[in-house]
């Protein structure tokens, strides 16, 4: 994902004084992991680690205080006497002949999408359980829809595309390394409330491979439009007990998530493939406002995916 802008200072903090990310770590008592968030811009310090942090810094650069960090990035650069790094942008990154049509319907459906959102999935090593990842879509600078979710101190970050109708995610662990891969169902007009679809990454356990999942995507919140502060909520979403209790998971949300499939199903009449076909999708959204004349005043709003069917 594109850095922050703090994780391109504190990035180029380190190359300044030759610092590894371990030896922060350990000087700021901290674990690595959590210097792999702050620089990827997964994660942003907690208020006293800022400032331990810059206390830390000023001890190497006389005179630096946490107003410094509000310096543009080239005005950083110059006060430790480097120059800035050079653009890093999705659309550097990322390399799709389709990416002027993801930009302009993601213009078009982002003001649905962005939210605070929980999912439910299987707990591939709990079986007969569940998880709830805690995660956050937001539009990012770039025009692109930014992607995280996680539990924890395992949080993943990356891009939502919207592509003829269905929602394509890619999104990795900047520490782990881990990728993940995932495909939600056309939603219906208006704002959505719960995405279902189709995960792909790797397998937990001693000998991991590569598991396929149905996943469930439901908003719990929504966003302030204060970027500071719907990172702090986020951080502390992250925090809460992933493991679903016993028992709180609805009938009609379990037979949703564990379908059955393969040769002997397709025999009954059932699925053959592991999918999630139109008619079984459980995504919603609050309906669309009914747009007035023309005359009336009100600018109608593009719609994104398949209108509401009402039984």
């Amino acid at each position: 994902m594109t850095k922050t802008p703090f994780g391109a200072k504190l990035e180029l903090v380190l190359k300044v004084f030759s610092m590894s990310r371990s030896q922060l770590a350990a000087d700021l008592a901290v674990d690595k992991s959590v210097i792999g968030r702050w620089v990827s811009g997964s994660a942003a310090p907690a208020t006293h680690n800022m400032a331990h942090l810059t206390r830390y810094i000023a001890s190497k650069r006389p005179g630096f205080t946490m107003l410094d960090w509000e310096r543009t990035l080239p005005d950083f650069a110059d006060l430790f006497g480097a120059q800035p790094p050079a653009p890093d942008s999705a659309s550097d990154s990322i390399i799709l002949p389709i990416m002027g049509q993801i930009r302009s319907a993601t213009e078009t459906c982002a003001a649905d999408l962005e939210c605070f959102f929980r999912t439910t999935r299987p707990a591939e090593a709990a079986p007969g359980r569940f998880l709830h990842d805690q995660g956050m879509l937001r539009l990012g600078d770039n025009g692109l829809l930014e992607f995280r979710m996680g539990i924890r101190e395992t949080v993943y970050a990356g891009w939502l595309f919207p592509i003829r109708g269905k929602l394509f995610c890619i999104a990795t662990d900047a520490v782990s390394g881990g990728l993940v891969f995932a495909i939600f169902s056309t939603p219906p007009a208006g704002r959505v409330q719960r995405l279902d679809g189709l995960s792909l990454g790797m397998g937990a356990g001693s000998l991991p491979g590569i598991t396929a999942a149905t996943l469930l995507l439901d908003r719990i919140g929504e966003l302030s439009g204060d970027a500071a502060a719907d990172e702090r909520r986020y951080q502390e979403l992250l925090m809460q007990d992933p493991l679903a209790p016993e028992g709180s998971i609805p009938e009609d949300v379990l037979a949703h998530l564990l379908r059955d499939f393969g040769p002997s199903q397709l025999a009954l009449g059932g699925e053959l493939l592991l999918q999630l076909p139109f008619h079984r999708s459980v995504a919603r959204s609050l309906p669309p406002v009914a747009p007035l004349r023309a005359d009336e005043g009100q600018v109608v709003r593009p719609q994104f995916g398949r209108p509401n069917i009402k039984s």
